[in-house]
């Protein structure tokens, strides 16, 4: 039977904010900082197949070596404290869901990030489509518990690759008017996605604001790949928001304790959050740093481990010295069905996202095994007991997408 912890959840928040006090540890993440430095100047960051990028990184003091690029990890910071903001504000098509982001805001909430499989309410387990995607959207929308509805919910398996942005566009649009998140598909597809979110939106470009949150990850360990990097800039100059993030699998793709995890991720993420302002002095951007254990028995990770949450807690104090808004996980767990295990061990993720102060918190409702699935049953339960944690608003039906837009999204399609 599923399980319900709202109560539990909240009491669980309380405890781990009244117990973990991230100033107690200031001395430990300075030493994170240092030995993160120690990385960037020793080893380097690998930069694949995007000269633009090393370009700049030089110009900025890197040391180049083909496609290594060895950093000053201070300078790095002084860059990203001096340019990148604290808070910024996401903006939906209706003004009154407007999201901020960051210090002294309430959390934002989304929904699970590219699950290719999906349970319907009746049990049946099918491949991803056009048109559950749609009710997906549908329900993020309803759902006062999310605030943001997200990207790629689940994979459109019945529509081609190159399709797929413009999809999700549109299903995002029409289906809902609150924030979404941008395509990293291509750098192609993001600047579409942003030109035309733009467009729907219908408000000048202001300072401090944006319409679109971008996934940028990193590829453990100390890795960017070149479809990254190229999103990276076109977001950046564009004058929209990227999470840079480091998703890390503790004993494969990352050392196997916290302190070598936070280590690895935070050199990872700092070049990133660095880069978005050496393209576009003042882009927002959101941190992101997640490790969790992987167990080699079933070479798969262990989502729920405690030791996730370490990660997360350091990580947000490390964020906070950096002055920038910080990601959490939300309600993750390597459960196959929405059981005991799958309410345990998602409640114990969102708790420490929460609790650590996390600004962003992706994946908060719909997942099961491993992040595979979406489930429209935990999808709704998950939903249901955000909104009993959180500021979320109801919501009335979406504003209608302006007909102009539509019309263009749709010949596009024809068009690819």
């Amino acid at each position: 039977m599923p399980v319900s912890w709202p109560n539990e959840h909240r009491a669980a928040v309380d405890f781990v904010a009244a117990v973990y006090r991230p100033e107690r540890d200031e001395a430990g993440l300075e030493t994170i900082e240092k030995s993160a430095d120690r990385v960037l100047e020793e080893t380097g960051i690998r930069f694949l197949d995007d000269p633009q990028t090393i370009d700049i990184l030089k110009q900025a003091g890197g040391v180049a070596t083909g496609d290594v690029v060895r950093l000053d990890g201070a300078e790095l910071r002084r860059i990203i404290r001096r340019d990148a903001p604290a808070k910024f504000l996401l903006r939906g098509r209706n003004a009154a869901q407007d999201t901020p982001i960051g210090v002294s805001a309430a959390p934002v909430f989304a929904p699970i990030y590219g699950a290719p499989n999906v349970v319907l309410d009746n049990g049946a387990r099918r491949a991803g489509s056009r048109q559950i995607y749609g009710e997906l959207v549908a329900a993020a929308h309803a759902a006062p518990g999310l605030t943001n509805t997200g990207q790629m919910i689940c994979v459109m398996e019945d529509v081609s690759e190159d399709r797929r942005p413009l999809e999700i566009l549109l299903a995002h649009l029409s289906r809902s008017d609150k924030p979404f998140m941008g395509s990293i598909a291509s750098s192609a597809a993001a600047e579409a996605v942003i030109d035309l979110t733009t467009a729907a939106v219908r408000r000048p470009a202001s300072a401090g604001e944006c319409n679109l949150l971008h996934l940028i990850n990193t590829t453990p360990p100390l890795t960017y790949w070149p479809n990254p990097l190229k999103c990276l800039r076109t977001i950046a100059l564009k004058g929209e928001a990227s999470m840079v993030s480091s998703y890390m699998m503790m004993g494969a793709t990352s050392p196997v304790t916290v302190a070598g995890a936070l280590v690895q991720g935070y050199a990872e993420v700092l070049a990133g959050l660095a880069l978005s302002q050496l393209w576009c002095p003042g882009a927002p951007v959101v941190m992101g740093i997640l490790a969790y254990p992987f167990d080699m028995r079933r070479m798969l990770p262990d989502f729920g481990d405690p030791a996730s949450q370490l990660v997360q807690f350091h990580a947000a104090g490390l964020g906070r010295r950096l002055g920038v808004p910080v990601r959490g996980d939300g309600a993750i767990t390597s459960a196959k069905i929405d059981d005991a295990q799958s309410g345990a061990e998602g409640g114990r993720v969102l708790s420490a996202a929460m609790a650590s102060g996390a600004s962003f918190i992706l994946h908060a409702s719909g997942w099961l095994e491993q992040g595979c699935t979406v489930s429209f049953a935990k999808f709704r339960r998950d939903a249901a007991a955000l909104s009993e944690l959180g500021p979320g608003k109801p919501a009335d039906l979406p504003m209608p997408l302006d007909r102009g837009i539509e019309a263009e999204i749709r010949g596009r399609l024809a068009r690819s």
